[in-house]
């Protein structure tokens, strides 16, 4: 698992809260941590706008297939430039535009602002994500607004979803 400085440390926290035992996963798991900028292989990232520390990855395959994964931010320039011509740019939608104030305070995007950062891209498909339960019956509307400004069909990803692009 990768993520930015401090996640290591979160991530134990979290299992000791949460009391995962130390060979509950049943394979290697290795946590490193990448500053904003970093590239290995064929993954890059970038800083996001969020209330802890947060990062977008970007995977280019050797085929030339390209990926983007925003993680928690709000409007984030640095995003879509990352995500610059993607195949598949997953951009995380939490709220929608009559609850603008509350994705302010929380540093989270509206569906606008996710469709708005994948048309700056210039992504070729938009899934949005990270709805939440009081959201969820809402899907049309993320789809609608996101669409607005991205300019193209967007889609709300469900779990366990399998996207082919």
């Amino acid at each position: 698992m990768y993520g930015p400085p401090g996640f290591k440390e979160t991530f134990e926290i979290l299992q000791e809260y949460t009391r995962t035992p130390l060979n509950f996963f049943k394979f290697p798991l290795n946590v490193h941590e990448l500053d904003s900028g970093n590239k290995i292989e064929n993954v890059s990232t970038c800083a996001t706008i969020h209330t802890v520390p947060t990062l977008a990855f970007r995977v280019d395959s050797e085929s030339g297939r390209s990926f983007c994964y925003s993680a928690d931010t709000t409007y984030c320039p640095q995003v879509a430039k990352l995500a610059r011509a993607v195949d598949l740019f997953v951009h995380e939608a939490t709220f929608l535009e009559d609850q603008t104030e509350i994705a302010k305070l929380t540093r989270h995007s509206t569906a606008s602002i996710a469709g708005q950062v994948g048309n700056e891209a210039s992504a070729k498909q938009l899934i949005l994500f990270h709805i939440p339960p009081p959201n969820d019956h809402r899907e049309n509307e993320f789809c609608e607004q996101a669409s607005k400004t991205f300019g193209s069909k967007v889609t709300v990803a469900k779990d366990m979803d399998h996207i082919e692009f």
